[in-house]
């Protein structure tokens, strides 16, 4: 359930915005100033806080400039309580990194669709991948679950780099970055050449996924192959495109040659596998993600076998 902390000295307004959020099923805890509201903050870990701008002992400008210095509760979503319209009040607020503002007196219904909002996008923007700006897993596994949760026939590609661990170890982590990022492009520019709903997702490191309607699934493949071989070797010296691998050291600290990179995708699709949820999903992509990057060089398994639970 999620946790609102409400810091306000007035105890009506203390005692409605209790019953606002209780009632709206909301676990609700309160403070009657800013330095109780501080303790309370450190000690329950709240997953949003209402905050009012004036209060005896520490007001809530004091309450917001000292949270917003600690890591754990930069992204702590904070709306501001003000009986004043003036910007100057607000420009204070927003520059210390409050969410929002409301203006007593107030329609219950507003408040609570702000905290909603609010807690959705600070949800969506912690999943999104900081390299890549990708959605991550909890997003990933959101989507698909929808759609499976619709009985929307769909196709799922998983996508993994083949030797990329040997590229990071030789050319170092920043030059490894940059080729995460350009596999993101090629997926991105792969599932615009198509119509229809699309999603693109970063599991992470070099793992992505596509989701799309099922005809396109293999179209989408083809066309990330062809970007991605056509690019790849702009990431490479000219002696190492010449020899056609590098030499670097495998898991077992061996010395061997590696070729260039590939991209290896599984597709799965629902008019061929009885998907039944997520986790049905992330096992057979695991495996067919065994059996894909068997092949050194670029390509794609396609799931022929049913299954489901």
């Amino acid at each position: 359930m999620t946790k609102v902390l409400v810091v306000d000295d007035e105890p009506f307004l203390k005692e409605m915005l209790y019953d606002i959020f209780s009632m709206a099923g909301y676990d609700v805890i309160t403070a009657e100033n800013g330095k109780e509201g501080l303790d309370k903050i450190y000690g329950e870990n709240p997953d949003f806080v209402i905050l009012d701008c004036s209060m005896p002992v520490m007001d809530g400008f004091e309450v917001l400039s000292i949270i917003r210095k600690e890591a754990r509760f930069v992204n702590l979503p904070v709306i501001m309580l003000t009986a004043l319209a003036g910007d100057a009040e607000q420009i204070k607020g927003l520059s210390l990194g409050v969410d929002d503002y409301i203006t007593k007196p107030f329609k219950s219904s507003v408040l609570l669709t702000k905290v909603k909002n609010i807690l959705e996008r600070k949800k969506q923007s912690l999943d999104v991948n900081p390299l890549t700006s990708l959605p991550g897993n909890i997003s990933i596994q959101k989507y698909v679950e929808s759609k499976i949760k619709d009985k929307a026939d769909f196709s799922i590609l998983y996508f993994d780099l083949s030797n990329f661990k040997s590229f990071n170890d030789k050319y170092g982590f920043f030059a490894g970055d940059l080729v995460i990022k350009f596999t993101a492009g090629v997926l991105d520019k792969a599932v615009r050449e198509v119509p229809g709903n699309k999603f693109v997702g970063h599991i992470g490191g070099d793992d992505f996924v596509v989701i799309s309607e099922i005809e396109y699934g293999i179209k989408i493949a083809e066309t990330v192959i062809s970007l991605f071989d056509s690019g790849i070797k702009a990431f490479y010296n000219k002696e190492d495109i010449e020899k056609g691998y590098i030499v670097s050291l495998d898991r077992n600290d061996n010395i061997q040659k590696f070729p260039i990179m590939g991209i290896s995708i599984s597709i799965i699709a629902t008019n061929i596998a009885d998907i039944v949820d997520f986790a049905d999903v992330a096992q057979r992509a695991s495996e067919l993600k065994k059996i894909a990057k068997k092949n050194s060089k670029s390509s794609y398994v396609f799931e022929r076998r049913k299954y489901g639970r």
